[in-house]
């Protein structure tokens, strides 16, 4: 193990704002003299072991065969919360164990909640799966929910970059054969179907999809996971799923879920949005970016129904017209709700980075730049950049929606010399090269001379902060294939964008960043334009190198989801993340 000077048992908040912790129990004085919510302390299990080092890894793969290890449908590690609000993690023996016997299940699952599991450090709701903590500690072994913790656990540590030949796909396969199996046998039983336990089980088996991606044809598995956890809230009832702080988190995870599937499909939002934000979170910075995000399905609705089915009569123009001035009244009302975040939760700009600091000056790719040349932002904490980047890809797709109904109006005139697309490309441009300057905070860059204090928001349930975590790589991922596949990126832009989900699916261990950066290539909004029969004779995506637009050798309209999965593998139909 690396020592690293005498650890401190400080509480959390005192740790996060670096001043010198009493260490009084149950709570320190200075929180409470500041009247601040303590953070609880960390166990000793924490304190004492750290990441292990390549050497350490190299001792420890001599030592017991991992299968010979307890069973990984052992409790791990145990979950237990001080106070409401402050959580801590606890080793399930009373004194640490040397590190070269620390079980393989404890090491995994020490990993996944270093990652995964954000806690909140203060009274604002910037926790993110930390139902996981009291749900883990009242499971029981066996049990759906553990299985599919483990099976994601597991699945991580085994794509660990540098993870020293360690295979864990098996074990993580097995755990994940075991959960599927106790999820449907809790489903089929009404006294469990629509528990806590259950539909945080349903949550986890769709992030195991996104953690392994283990074939092409499974590219959408995680959908049908988020229509099952949508199913268990509408049996359950929105009300009664929010009568309680653990439901009311749960059902604000199934509505980031939610986010995801409306903007990565052509299918509308189940129940409409007041449904979905009319009961728990709303007032929130999370809920605020879930809204809009939320609401761009129903617009996107519209335009699909009257660009596939209208003739081009004055009345449907006029129609047009009418869906044009809503989707920019929804593009104005996200870029002032942007304006008006307070200070606490905006970004900083910490530097700007030039060519000749990229490498890319002298001879390598972009693709292989862990900063894109120009501005580097910082952001409170990684929900807060969530939040911002799902506003942002929101601005692209509605600018997208914006440009369809400019060419289907002005046909047959090219749309884009129109004043509507004048302006859409002015908001993609910036809006893209702000997602691009949050990239390297969400990766884990710093830059020489910036050095980053902790969160005063909210903090990993253990592990060493500053390392690549998997959760703000996961929120990455789909604002990042937006860029990539958006008309207005440019060449060099999409290489870089390529470049980083690749270090996202290698280094971080989310292989599903691989299936959207190989697979999904399509262009938007010009496949759509094309798709609604109002492309001009020249097609966008043919252009000549430099013009902004890509090549791509065909184009195959997308048919509607419930119809493609009757007839072909998810696999053979891109994803569209524009409608």
């Amino acid at each position: 193990m690396v020592y690293g000077g005498k650890p401190s048992r400080g509480c959390r908040t005192c740790r996060a704002r670096r001043i010198k912790c009493d260490e009084g129990k149950p709570t320190c004085k200075r929180c409470e003299k500041s009247k601040r919510e303590c953070g609880g302390y960390r166990p000793e299990f924490e304190i004492v072991h750290r990441d292990q080092t390549k050497s350490t890894l190299r001792r420890l793969h001599k030592g017991p065969d991992p299968q010979h290890q307890p069973s990984a449908s052992a409790r791990p590690i145990a979950f237990v919360q001080e106070e409401p609000g402050s959580w801590r993690r606890q080793s399930s023996s009373p004194s640490p164990e040397p590190s070269l016997a620390i079980p393989l299940a404890h090491r995994a699952s020490c990993y996944f909640a270093s990652n995964f599991i954000l806690v909140p450090l203060g009274t604002t709701p910037h926790g993110f799966m930390e139902y996981l903590v009291p749900l883990m500690e009242a499971e029981p072994p066996g049990s759906a929910l553990r299985f599919a913790f483990n099976a994601c656990a597991f699945a991580l540590l085994g794509n660990r970059a540098r993870a020293e030949g360690m295979d864990l796909s098996q074990l993580s396969l097995k755990e994940h054969t075991l959960a599927l199996a106790q999820t449907h046998k809790a489903l089929s039983q009404p006294a469990l179907a629509s528990t806590d336990s259950t539909l945080a089980a349903v949550l986890l088996l769709c992030l195991y999809e996104n953690i392994t991606a283990i074939k092409e044809t499974r590219m959408l598995a995680w959908r049908s996971h988020i229509d099952g956890a949508v199913h268990i809230i509408k049996t359950r009832g929105r009300e009664e799923m929010c009568r309680t702080r653990m439901g009311t988190l749960l059902f604000t995870a199934v509505k980031h879920h939610l986010v995801s599937r409306v903007l990565s499909s052509g299918l509308s939002l189940p129940f409409g949005v007041d449904w979905w934000m009319s009961v728990g979170d709303t007032g929130s910075l999370f809920a605020s970016c879930q809204r809009f995000a939320l609401g761009y399905s129903g617009l996107r609705t519209e335009v699909n129904g009257l660009l596939s089915n209208a003739a081009r009569s004055p009345e449907f123009i006029a129609q047009a017209r009418q869906l044009t001035e809503r989707v920019r009244r929804m593009d104005g009302d996200i870029a002032s709700w942007l304006a008006s975040i307070p200070a606490q939760l905006r970004f900083k700009t910490v530097c700007w980075v030039p060519e000749s600091q990229t490498g890319i000056l002298e001879g390598n790719a972009y693709d292989q730049a862990d900063v894109y040349p120009g501005r580097v932002d910082v952001y409170p904490d990684f929900v807060t950049a969530m939040a911002w980047n799902v506003g942002r890809v929101s601005r692209l797709i509605l600018a997208s929606l914006d440009i369809r109904l400019a060419a289907w109006i002005h046909a047959p005139a090219d749309y884009r010399t129109t004043p509507e697309y004048e302006n859409a490309r002015r908001i993609c441009e910036h809006t893209i090269s702000e997602i691009i300057a949050s990239v390297p905070y969400h990766l884990g860059w710093r830059s020489r001379d910036q050095t980053l204090g902790p969160s005063e928001l909210s903090g990993f349930a253990c592990g060493e902060e500053g390392t690549p975590k998997a959760l703000p790589a996961l929120f990455l991922i789909w604002s990042l294939t937006c860029v990539k596949n958006h008309d207005i990126c440019t060449e060099d832009q999409r290489a870089w964008v390529k470049g980083r989900l690749k270090f996202i699916a290698t280094e971080i261990g989310l292989k599903y960043a691989h299936i959207v950066n190989e697979k999904i290539n399509i262009r938007f909004p010009s496949m759509m334009i094309n798709r609604d029969g109002m492309m001009s004779s020249v097609d966008p995506l043919q252009a000549p190198k430099g013009s902004g637009y890509s090549l791509l050798p065909a184009l195959v309209p997308r048919m509607p989801e419930s119809v493609a999965s009757r007839t072909q593998s998810p696999s053979s139909q891109p994803s569209d993340p524009a409608g």
